[in-house]
């Protein structure tokens, strides 16, 4: 997998795109993505080794949290050689770390910057992980998920 220049672009447009719609920007899916229906049938037809690329790009994701959240480097370096598609399970967590991300910046009013420090700070709640440590399962993405919804209805501060 290429790490060339990961310059930040601009990971949202607006601060009212919906869920949906920023999770496609930060994979660069297009047409938009505009609910967990397309979500699903993107899943199915399978996902490019660019969604993952796009990610880290928009993101800011690191070579470690690459490799441990998505796939290890080998495999990521095979599927872009071939044009292999992500497997099933390589672009559910490509999605995972996507919507978790997407909602962090929705909670903190589309400040990516922001939203990235609080994904890479631990959290007492979540045993003292970061959010991105607990993105590694699904039980993990939703405890972060839940953090985010007590901070965006000021349960938590």
């Amino acid at each position: 997998m290429s790490t060339a220049t990961l310059g930040r672009a601009p990971a949202v447009e607006s601060t009212h795109e919906s869920l949906y719609a920023r999770v496609g920007i930060l994979l660069g899916l297009k047409p938009a993505v505009h609910s967990e229906l397309d979500l699903i049938k993107r899943l199915e037809k399978g996902l490019a080794i660019a969604a993952v690329q796009n990610l880290r790009m928009r993101v800011g994701l690191t070579d470690a949290e690459t490799f441990e959240l998505i796939a290890p480097r080998r495999t990521l370096s095979r599927r872009e050689a071939s044009g292999q598609l992500l497997s099933r399970e390589e672009a559910d967590k490509t999605v995972r770390v996507a919507r978790v991300t997407a909602r962090a910046q929705q909670v903190f009013g589309g400040k990516p910057d922001y939203a990235t420090d609080w994904l890479r700070t631990a959290k007492s709640a979540l045993g003292d992980r970061t959010p991105m440590q607990a993105l590694l399962t699904e039980s993990g993405a939703l405890a972060v998920e839940e953090l985010l919804v007590g901070i965006e209805y000021g349960m938590f501060a």
